[in-house]
Protein backbone atom coordinates (compact mmCIF):
# COMPACT_ATOMS: atom_id res chain seq x y z
CA UNK A 1 0.00 0.00 0.00
CA UNK A 2 1.37 3.72 -0.69
CA UNK A 3 0.75 6.44 1.58
CA UNK A 4 1.86 10.07 0.77
CA UNK A 5 2.59 13.03 2.63
CA UNK A 6 3.93 16.29 2.16
CA UNK A 7 7.22 17.80 3.78
CA UNK A 8 6.72 19.00 7.65
CA UNK A 9 3.63 16.45 7.69
CA UNK A 10 2.96 14.54 10.85
CA UNK A 11 3.00 10.95 11.03
CA UNK A 12 0.97 9.35 13.93
CA UNK A 13 -0.41 5.78 14.77
CA UNK A 14 -3.41 4.70 14.18
CA UNK A 15 -4.32 3.32 17.08
CA UNK A 16 -4.38 6.35 19.11
CA UNK A 17 -6.54 8.55 16.71
CA UNK A 18 -8.71 5.91 15.27
CA UNK A 19 -11.08 8.70 13.42
CA UNK A 20 -7.95 10.32 12.22
CA UNK A 21 -8.66 10.80 8.36
CA UNK A 22 -5.44 10.32 5.86
CA UNK A 23 -3.91 13.78 4.24
CA UNK A 24 -1.57 15.23 3.01
CA UNK A 25 -0.14 16.90 6.45
CA UNK A 26 -1.15 14.19 8.67
CA UNK A 27 -1.03 10.82 8.13
CA UNK A 28 -2.42 7.18 10.28
CA UNK A 29 -0.14 4.52 10.17
CA UNK A 30 -0.91 1.11 11.76
CA UNK A 31 1.69 -0.34 14.31
CA UNK A 32 4.23 -2.31 12.36
CA UNK A 33 4.97 0.40 9.59
CA UNK A 34 4.69 3.12 12.31
CA UNK A 35 7.41 0.97 14.08
CA UNK A 36 9.53 0.73 10.85
CA UNK A 37 9.98 4.70 10.12
CA UNK A 38 10.71 5.30 14.01
CA UNK A 39 13.39 2.95 14.60
CA UNK A 40 14.78 4.05 10.92
CA UNK A 41 14.74 7.45 12.37
CA UNK A 42 15.80 6.69 16.01
CA UNK A 43 18.16 3.92 15.37
CA UNK A 44 20.17 5.89 12.27
CA UNK A 45 19.85 9.52 13.51
CA UNK A 46 18.56 10.66 10.62
CA UNK A 47 17.17 13.38 12.25
CA UNK A 48 17.03 15.57 8.60
CA UNK A 49 14.78 13.40 7.47
CA UNK A 50 12.28 12.92 10.03
CA UNK A 51 11.62 14.28 13.98
CA UNK A 52 10.29 11.57 16.61
CA UNK A 53 8.59 13.56 19.46
CA UNK A 54 6.02 12.87 22.06
CA UNK A 55 2.94 15.36 21.72
CA UNK A 56 0.40 14.65 24.80
CA UNK A 57 2.28 11.19 25.25
CA UNK A 58 1.39 10.05 22.04
CA UNK A 59 4.50 8.99 19.45
CA UNK A 60 4.64 11.42 16.85
CA UNK A 61 7.04 12.10 13.54
CA UNK A 62 7.33 15.16 11.08
CA UNK A 63 8.77 14.51 7.97
CA UNK A 64 11.27 17.21 7.68
CA UNK A 65 12.71 18.51 3.85
CA UNK A 66 13.66 15.58 2.41
CA UNK A 67 11.18 14.17 -0.33
CA UNK A 68 11.24 10.69 -2.03
CA UNK A 69 9.98 7.58 -0.56
CA UNK A 70 10.39 5.15 1.91
CA UNK A 71 9.26 1.19 2.17
CA UNK A 72 9.67 -0.69 5.04
CA UNK A 73 10.01 -4.46 4.88
CA UNK A 74 6.11 -5.32 5.36
CA UNK A 75 6.16 -3.56 1.62
CA UNK A 76 4.21 0.00 3.02
CA UNK A 77 5.73 2.58 0.77
CA UNK A 78 5.40 6.28 1.70
CA UNK A 79 6.19 8.97 -0.76
CA UNK A 80 7.11 12.12 0.57
CA UNK A 81 6.32 15.11 -1.79
CA UNK A 82 6.99 18.62 -1.61
CA UNK A 83 4.44 21.16 -0.27
CA UNK A 84 1.41 21.80 -2.92
CA UNK A 85 -2.03 22.07 -2.43
CA UNK A 86 -2.70 18.23 -4.42
CA UNK A 87 -0.89 15.41 -4.48
CA UNK A 88 -1.04 15.53 -8.61
CA UNK A 89 0.63 18.87 -8.52
CA UNK A 90 3.41 18.02 -6.01
CA UNK A 91 4.30 15.21 -7.80
CA UNK A 92 4.21 17.39 -11.28
CA UNK A 93 6.69 19.97 -9.75
CA UNK A 94 8.58 17.13 -8.01
CA UNK A 95 9.40 15.00 -11.47
CA UNK A 96 10.22 18.58 -13.33
CA UNK A 97 12.95 19.73 -10.59
CA UNK A 98 14.46 16.07 -10.20
CA UNK A 99 15.21 16.36 -14.21
CA UNK A 100 18.44 18.86 -13.02
CA UNK A 101 19.77 17.17 -10.18
CA UNK A 102 22.95 16.72 -10.96
CA UNK A 103 24.37 12.62 -10.20
CA UNK A 104 21.40 11.03 -10.00
CA UNK A 105 19.14 9.42 -12.73
CA UNK A 106 16.39 11.62 -12.50
CA UNK A 107 17.93 14.09 -15.03
CA UNK A 108 16.75 11.81 -17.58
CA UNK A 109 13.20 12.33 -16.69
CA UNK A 110 11.32 12.95 -20.09
CA UNK A 111 9.73 16.30 -20.11
CA UNK A 112 6.11 14.51 -21.43
CA UNK A 113 6.30 13.12 -17.53
CA UNK A 114 5.96 16.72 -16.32
CA UNK A 115 2.07 15.39 -16.79
CA UNK A 116 2.12 11.69 -15.07
CA UNK A 117 0.82 13.36 -12.12
CA UNK A 118 -1.70 10.49 -11.32
CA UNK A 119 0.19 7.60 -10.47
CA UNK A 120 2.17 7.42 -7.26
CA UNK A 121 5.89 7.99 -7.52
CA UNK A 122 7.33 4.89 -7.16
CA UNK A 123 5.27 3.56 -10.37
CA UNK A 124 6.51 6.62 -12.35
CA UNK A 125 10.15 5.72 -11.06
CA UNK A 126 9.48 2.08 -12.35
CA UNK A 127 8.19 3.85 -15.81
CA UNK A 128 11.32 5.59 -16.29
CA UNK A 129 13.52 2.57 -15.26
CA UNK A 130 11.50 0.66 -17.77
CA UNK A 131 11.56 3.63 -20.83
CA UNK A 132 15.75 2.72 -20.32
CA UNK A 133 15.54 -0.55 -20.48
CA UNK A 134 12.56 -1.60 -23.18
CA UNK A 135 15.25 0.20 -26.23
CA UNK A 136 18.55 -1.96 -25.12
CA UNK A 137 16.16 -5.36 -25.09
CA UNK A 138 14.59 -4.12 -28.38
CA UNK A 139 18.59 -3.78 -30.04
CA UNK A 140 19.42 -6.41 -27.97
CA UNK A 141 21.79 -6.90 -25.10
CA UNK A 142 25.53 -5.58 -25.12
CA UNK A 143 27.60 -8.77 -25.71
CA UNK A 144 31.66 -8.96 -25.21
CA UNK A 145 34.24 -11.71 -25.71
CA UNK A 146 34.89 -12.82 -22.38
CA UNK A 147 38.04 -15.56 -21.69
CA UNK A 148 37.16 -18.99 -20.74
CA UNK A 149 39.04 -22.06 -20.33
CA UNK A 150 37.64 -25.27 -20.54
CA UNK A 151 38.77 -29.12 -20.34
CA UNK A 152 37.73 -30.54 -23.32
CA UNK A 153 38.11 -33.56 -25.99
CA UNK A 154 38.82 -31.08 -28.93
CA UNK A 155 41.26 -28.23 -29.22
CA UNK A 156 39.43 -24.71 -28.99
CA UNK A 157 41.55 -21.93 -28.80
CA UNK A 158 44.53 -22.08 -27.47
CA UNK A 159 46.09 -25.33 -25.11
CA UNK A 160 47.24 -24.17 -21.81
CA UNK A 161 49.55 -26.57 -21.29
CA UNK A 162 50.12 -25.43 -17.52
CA UNK A 163 46.81 -27.05 -16.55
CA UNK A 164 46.56 -29.79 -19.12
CA UNK A 165 49.50 -31.81 -17.09
CA UNK A 166 47.86 -31.24 -13.98
CA UNK A 167 44.32 -32.04 -14.82
CA UNK A 168 44.90 -34.20 -17.82
CA UNK A 169 48.44 -36.62 -17.25
CA UNK A 170 46.32 -39.81 -17.51
CA UNK A 171 43.67 -38.57 -20.17
CA UNK A 172 45.57 -37.53 -22.92
CA UNK A 173 42.25 -37.85 -25.13
CA UNK A 174 40.91 -34.57 -23.64
CA UNK A 175 42.73 -31.01 -23.67
CA UNK A 176 42.56 -27.76 -21.33
CA UNK A 177 41.99 -24.94 -23.73
CA UNK A 178 41.43 -21.29 -23.25
CA UNK A 179 39.19 -19.50 -25.68
CA UNK A 180 37.32 -16.03 -26.31
CA UNK A 181 33.53 -16.64 -25.93
CA UNK A 182 30.70 -14.26 -26.77
CA UNK A 183 28.18 -13.68 -24.11
CA UNK A 184 25.90 -11.54 -22.44
CA UNK A 185 26.53 -12.58 -18.93
CA UNK A 186 28.65 -9.39 -18.20
CA UNK A 187 28.05 -7.34 -14.97
CA UNK A 188 26.27 -4.11 -16.71
CA UNK A 189 23.13 -6.81 -17.89
CA UNK A 190 23.46 -8.94 -14.28
CA UNK A 191 22.99 -5.73 -12.54
CA UNK A 192 19.99 -4.66 -14.92
CA UNK A 193 18.69 -8.63 -14.52
CA UNK A 194 19.04 -7.72 -10.80
CA UNK A 195 17.11 -4.49 -10.87
CA UNK A 196 14.28 -5.80 -12.87
CA UNK A 197 13.85 -8.70 -10.45
CA UNK A 198 13.83 -5.59 -7.68
CA UNK A 199 11.06 -4.05 -9.29
CA UNK A 200 9.26 -6.77 -10.28
CA UNK A 201 7.89 -7.43 -6.96
CA UNK A 202 6.46 -3.97 -6.29
CA UNK A 203 4.84 -2.89 -9.89
CA UNK A 204 1.28 -2.35 -9.05
CA UNK A 205 0.45 -1.09 -12.44
CA UNK A 206 -0.87 -3.69 -15.02
CA UNK A 207 1.03 -1.65 -17.68
CA UNK A 208 4.34 -1.82 -15.74
CA UNK A 209 4.09 -5.86 -15.03
CA UNK A 210 3.76 -6.77 -18.26
CA UNK A 211 7.08 -4.76 -19.64
CA UNK A 212 8.64 -6.21 -16.62
CA UNK A 213 7.66 -9.88 -17.73
CA UNK A 214 8.68 -9.04 -21.32
CA UNK A 215 11.70 -7.77 -20.49
CA UNK A 216 12.69 -10.67 -18.07
CA UNK A 217 12.04 -13.22 -20.98
CA UNK A 218 14.48 -10.65 -23.46
CA UNK A 219 17.18 -11.33 -20.37
CA UNK A 220 16.45 -14.83 -19.72
CA UNK A 221 20.22 -15.94 -20.54
CA UNK A 222 21.10 -13.43 -18.08
CA UNK A 223 21.84 -14.47 -14.68
CA UNK A 224 21.34 -12.09 -11.77
CA UNK A 225 24.09 -10.54 -10.38
CA UNK A 226 25.07 -12.72 -6.92
CA UNK A 227 28.22 -10.15 -6.30
CA UNK A 228 26.76 -6.41 -6.46
CA UNK A 229 29.19 -4.64 -4.92
CA UNK A 230 31.70 -6.37 -7.75
CA UNK A 231 29.52 -5.96 -10.25
CA UNK A 232 29.36 -2.52 -9.44
CA UNK A 233 33.63 -2.14 -9.46
CA UNK A 234 33.37 -3.76 -12.75
CA UNK A 235 30.57 -1.43 -14.61
CA UNK A 236 32.81 1.51 -13.30
CA UNK A 237 35.85 0.25 -15.10
CA UNK A 238 33.62 -0.44 -18.63
CA UNK A 239 34.45 0.43 -21.56
CA UNK A 240 32.43 3.00 -24.54
CA UNK A 241 30.67 -0.25 -25.46
CA UNK A 242 28.50 0.61 -22.18
CA UNK A 243 27.89 4.03 -22.38
CA UNK A 244 24.31 4.04 -23.66
CA UNK A 245 23.56 1.70 -20.71
CA UNK A 246 24.34 4.85 -18.14
CA UNK A 247 20.55 5.99 -18.15
CA UNK A 248 19.17 2.51 -16.93
CA UNK A 249 22.33 1.39 -15.04
CA UNK A 250 21.99 5.12 -12.49
CA UNK A 251 18.46 3.95 -12.10
CA UNK A 252 19.58 0.64 -11.33
CA UNK A 253 22.09 1.74 -8.72
CA UNK A 254 19.26 3.81 -7.12
CA UNK A 255 17.04 0.51 -6.60
CA UNK A 256 19.61 -1.60 -5.72
CA UNK A 257 21.61 1.10 -3.46
CA UNK A 258 18.03 1.32 -2.49
CA UNK A 259 19.40 4.73 -0.68
CA UNK A 260 20.09 8.37 -1.57
CA UNK A 261 22.51 11.09 -0.44
CA UNK A 262 24.14 8.30 1.70
CA UNK A 263 21.05 7.75 3.39
CA UNK A 264 20.79 3.71 4.18
CA UNK A 265 17.25 1.86 4.95
CA UNK A 266 19.09 -0.02 7.63
CA UNK A 267 17.00 -2.84 9.14
CA UNK A 268 13.57 -1.76 9.16
CA UNK A 269 13.55 -0.40 5.84
CA UNK A 270 14.24 -1.74 2.40
CA UNK A 271 14.29 1.51 0.40
CA UNK A 272 15.35 5.12 1.62
CA UNK A 273 15.25 6.80 -2.18
CA UNK A 274 15.16 10.89 -0.41
CA UNK A 275 16.58 13.86 -1.51
CA UNK A 276 17.32 17.20 0.34
CA UNK A 277 14.82 19.98 -1.56
CA UNK A 278 17.03 22.60 -0.19
CA UNK A 279 19.76 20.51 -2.79
CA UNK A 280 17.02 20.01 -5.23
CA UNK A 281 15.71 23.76 -5.28
CA UNK A 282 19.40 24.58 -5.35
CA UNK A 283 20.52 22.99 -8.56
CA UNK A 284 16.66 23.44 -10.27
CA UNK A 285 17.49 27.08 -10.40
CA UNK A 286 21.16 26.93 -10.90
CA UNK A 287 20.32 24.59 -14.16
CA UNK A 288 17.22 27.57 -15.14
CA UNK A 289 19.88 30.51 -14.99
CA UNK A 290 22.66 28.68 -17.10
CA UNK A 291 20.36 27.66 -19.42
CA UNK A 292 17.33 30.71 -19.95
CA UNK A 293 19.64 33.66 -18.78
CA UNK A 294 21.61 34.83 -22.31
CA UNK A 295 22.67 38.12 -22.28
CA UNK A 296 25.47 37.39 -19.01
CA UNK A 297 27.79 34.97 -18.06
CA UNK A 298 26.27 32.94 -15.31
CA UNK A 299 28.84 30.79 -13.58
CA UNK A 300 27.46 28.45 -11.10
CA UNK A 301 29.17 28.29 -7.35
CA UNK A 302 31.96 30.37 -8.05
CA UNK A 303 34.49 29.68 -5.37
CA UNK A 304 37.58 32.02 -5.88
CA UNK A 305 36.73 34.34 -3.01
CA UNK A 306 37.75 33.50 0.60
CA UNK A 307 36.04 35.23 3.69
CA UNK A 308 39.54 35.63 4.95
CA UNK A 309 42.11 36.72 3.03
CA UNK A 310 45.25 36.39 5.18
CA UNK A 311 46.07 33.95 7.89
CA UNK A 312 49.21 32.79 8.89
CA UNK A 313 49.43 33.62 5.12
CA UNK A 314 46.52 31.44 3.59
CA UNK A 315 43.34 32.02 2.87
CA UNK A 316 40.92 30.92 4.85
CA UNK A 317 36.91 29.61 4.77
CA UNK A 318 35.98 29.66 0.59
CA UNK A 319 32.96 31.17 -0.06
CA UNK A 320 30.56 29.51 -2.95
CA UNK A 321 27.46 31.68 -4.22
CA UNK A 322 24.77 29.82 -5.83
CA UNK A 323 24.58 31.52 -8.59
CA UNK A 324 26.99 34.89 -9.80
CA UNK A 325 25.47 36.64 -13.09
CA UNK A 326 27.95 39.45 -14.49
CA UNK A 327 26.15 41.46 -16.97
CA UNK A 328 26.44 45.27 -18.80
CA UNK A 329 29.34 45.50 -16.01
CA UNK A 330 27.16 44.80 -12.84
CA UNK A 331 27.79 41.51 -10.57
CA UNK A 332 24.64 40.16 -8.93
CA UNK A 333 24.98 37.27 -6.50
CA UNK A 334 22.15 34.76 -6.39
CA UNK A 335 21.57 32.43 -3.58
CA UNK A 336 18.54 29.84 -3.18
CA UNK A 337 16.97 29.06 0.21
CA UNK A 338 14.10 25.93 0.24
CA UNK A 339 12.30 28.01 3.22
CA UNK A 340 8.53 29.46 3.20
CA UNK A 341 8.47 33.10 3.68
CA UNK A 342 5.64 34.53 5.04
CA UNK A 343 5.54 38.60 4.14
CA UNK A 344 2.82 38.96 6.25
CA UNK A 345 5.51 38.12 9.68
CA UNK A 346 6.82 41.74 9.67
CA UNK A 347 8.18 41.17 13.40
CA UNK A 348 9.16 37.91 12.64
CA UNK A 349 11.97 39.09 9.58
CA UNK A 350 9.49 37.29 7.42
CA UNK A 351 10.90 33.89 8.50
CA UNK A 352 14.59 34.77 6.88
CA UNK A 353 17.42 33.58 8.92
CA UNK A 354 19.75 35.97 9.74
CA UNK A 355 22.34 33.73 8.96
CA UNK A 356 21.68 34.00 4.89
CA UNK A 357 21.59 37.65 5.33
CA UNK A 358 25.02 37.57 6.86
CA UNK A 359 26.16 35.14 4.39
CA UNK A 360 25.04 37.45 1.31
CA UNK A 361 26.89 40.34 2.60
CA UNK A 362 29.80 38.65 2.54
CA UNK A 363 29.32 37.63 -0.53
CA UNK A 364 28.53 41.12 -1.74
CA UNK A 365 32.10 42.44 -0.55
CA UNK A 366 33.91 39.69 -1.85
CA UNK A 367 32.60 39.83 -4.92
CA UNK A 368 31.96 43.29 -5.61
CA UNK A 369 28.15 42.55 -6.02
CA UNK A 370 26.03 45.76 -6.08
CA UNK A 371 22.77 43.48 -6.26
CA UNK A 372 22.05 40.62 -4.26
CA UNK A 373 19.07 38.20 -4.45
CA UNK A 374 17.57 35.86 -2.08
CA UNK A 375 15.05 33.17 -4.70
CA UNK A 376 12.48 31.15 -2.51
CA UNK A 377 10.07 29.06 -3.22
CA UNK A 378 6.49 30.82 -4.13
CA UNK A 379 3.46 30.08 -1.95
CA UNK A 380 0.17 31.20 -2.38
CA UNK A 381 1.30 34.10 0.43
CA UNK A 382 4.48 34.83 -1.00
CA UNK A 383 4.14 35.96 -4.54
CA UNK A 384 5.62 39.44 -5.01
CA UNK A 385 9.64 40.45 -3.93
CA UNK A 386 9.69 42.08 0.27
CA UNK A 387 10.36 45.39 0.15
CA UNK A 388 14.31 46.42 -1.20
CA UNK A 389 16.42 45.24 2.09
CA UNK A 390 19.49 48.33 1.79
CA UNK A 391 23.01 47.08 3.52
CA UNK A 392 24.40 50.38 2.33
CA UNK A 393 24.25 53.10 -0.49
CA UNK A 394 26.03 50.82 -2.88
CA UNK A 395 24.35 47.75 -1.97
CA UNK A 396 21.18 46.29 -1.49
CA UNK A 397 19.70 42.88 -1.48
CA UNK A 398 16.17 41.15 -3.35
CA UNK A 399 14.13 38.91 -1.69
CA UNK A 400 12.33 37.31 -4.61
CA UNK A 401 9.85 34.22 -4.65
CA UNK A 402 10.37 31.75 -7.66
CA UNK A 403 7.57 30.08 -9.20
CA UNK A 404 7.45 26.00 -9.37
CA UNK A 405 4.32 26.17 -10.94
CA UNK A 406 5.86 27.68 -14.30
CA UNK A 407 8.27 26.31 -16.84
CA UNK A 408 11.42 26.58 -16.13
CA UNK A 409 12.16 29.54 -18.99
CA UNK A 410 9.26 31.14 -17.53
CA UNK A 411 10.10 30.63 -14.00
CA UNK A 412 13.73 32.42 -14.25
CA UNK A 413 12.48 34.86 -16.60
CA UNK A 414 9.70 36.04 -13.81
CA UNK A 415 12.28 36.34 -11.13
CA UNK A 416 14.63 38.66 -13.18
CA UNK A 417 11.85 41.23 -13.88
CA UNK A 418 10.17 41.12 -10.09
Amino acid sequence: MTHSITEYGLIRRRRDFPDGVDSLTELYLPDEPFDALRNFVTENETDAVMQFFLQKGRETMRVKNYVGLLETREGMLLEILPKATDAGTARAILLRMLRHLRGNPYRWVDSAWQGANRLPLWEIFITLFLDELVPLGTKGLQKAYVPQTENRPVLRGKLNLTEQIRQNSFHAERMVTTFDEQTTDLPPNRLLKSALEFVQKRARSIANQSRIRQLLFAMDEVPASERLADDWRKVSASNRLFAHYQPALRWAEAFLGGRSFGLMPGRHLTLALLFPMERVFEDYVAAGFKRYVTDGDVIIQEATQHLIDNHSGTRKFRLRPDILLRRNAITTVLDTKWKRIDPSNVAGNYGIDQADLYQLYAYGKKYGAAELVLLYPATEQFQQPLDLFGYDETMHLRVVPFDLTLPLEEAVRTSMMK
